[in-house]
């Protein structure tokens, strides 16, 4: 049974769980945009080059210098991944695991997350050990999944990381306690959450927060909480609203907890959601205090959003 909660009664603290498929894939842009022709003689259309050939499925990915076409990206991958760029193949089992530019398939996702995994992508292993896990386009089989992740882990990717940390919790898509090890959970999240990995700083906070494989420190916990909440994770938001408002690791500040659950229950975070509704049907704070908390939470929003546009990436 798939559980993303702690069923606690007086503390539900909230793990984040990672998605099955990555929503972003490994497509880049390499090369100049200057005097750009996709069928120039020499260009990746008549040389059949895979990292060109992969190249050029990012620009039409994007529609940087062409028209956007996920058909012909797809086809671009398809050409470098049948050359075994792996690159290529794992981003083109993406598409068909999302059905962008080709028909839906698990199999064929399957298949080529395989090849991919099989030539060393972290992120094709990541993926395949997922299918695995939960039987897409394969057959099920838990131990196979996590000998994949475990892979995607040891080469430095995040989101594995995060993922066997959940496993030896027992939490995430694999329900099972003879996987249990904290202290092998604390290893792996730590791992991830010093990547920036959002779930991963969420999840390690969690296991300050009761003692799980760390020493049990609220202060710990607090401060991956906040790390994950600051960056716009709703369930970490939630967490760390939690905290101000029981005073674990921090003073109690009541006004800060609402703002808190006001911005997790805007991303429709249930645990945000119940709290937002609770202060508000039992009067915990006047009015001035939530006018005070709505202020807080609208000049965070504004932060955040003046942060992520002055962090994008240039093309």
């Amino acid at each position: 049974m798939k559980r993303n909660r702690l069923s606690r009664l007086s503390l539900c603290f909230v793990l984040a769980l990672t998605s099955v498929v990555p929503s972003s894939f490994h497509l880049q842009d390499n090369a100049s945009a200057e005097n750009f022709n996709p069928e120039k003689p020499g260009n990746a259309a008549e040389n059949g080059d895979p990292k060109t050939l992969y190249d050029l499925a990012g620009r039409y990915a994007k529609g940087d210098g062409v028209p956007k076409d996920p058909a012909k990206a797809a086809d671009y991958l398809r050409r470098a991944a049948t050359q075994g760029y792996a690159y290529a193949e794992t981003d083109l089992a993406s598409y068909y695991a999302k059905g962008i530019g080709v028909k839906k398939d698990a199999e064929e996702a399957a298949q080529w997350y395989r090849k991919a995994a099989d030539h060393g992508d972290p992120l094709g292993q990541y993926c395949l050990g997922y299918c695995y896990v939960n039987g897409t386009g394969v057959a099920r089989n838990s131990d196979e999944g996590i000998k994949w992740w475990r892979k995607a882990a040891e080469a430095g990717l995040a989101e594995a990381q995060n993922a066997l940390g959940q496993l030896f919790m027992n939490r995430g898509p694999i329900f099972a306690t003879n996987y249990i090890n904290y202290s092998e959970s604390a290893k792996w999240l730590s791992k991830a959450a010093d990547q920036n990995y959002i779930p991963a700083m969420n999840n390690l906070g969690f296991l300050y927060q009761y003692g799980w494989g760390v020493e049990k420190s609220p202060e710990e916990a607090v401060k991956w909480y906040r790390m994950a909440a600051e960056k716009g994770d709703a369930k970490a938001q939630a967490n760390l609203g939690m905290m101000y408002q029981d005073a674990f690791g921090v003073t109690k500040d009541v006004v800060t907890a609402y703002k808190w659950f006001i911005l997790s229950a805007e991303q429709r975070d249930p645990v945000g959601k119940h709290f937002l509704e609770d202060y508000k049907l039992h009067h915990v704070l006047t009015t001035n205090q939530m006018d005070e908390a709505r202020q807080l939470a609208a000049d965070f929003r504004a932060h955040l959003t003046a942060s992520k546009f002055t962090n994008a990436p240039s093309r």
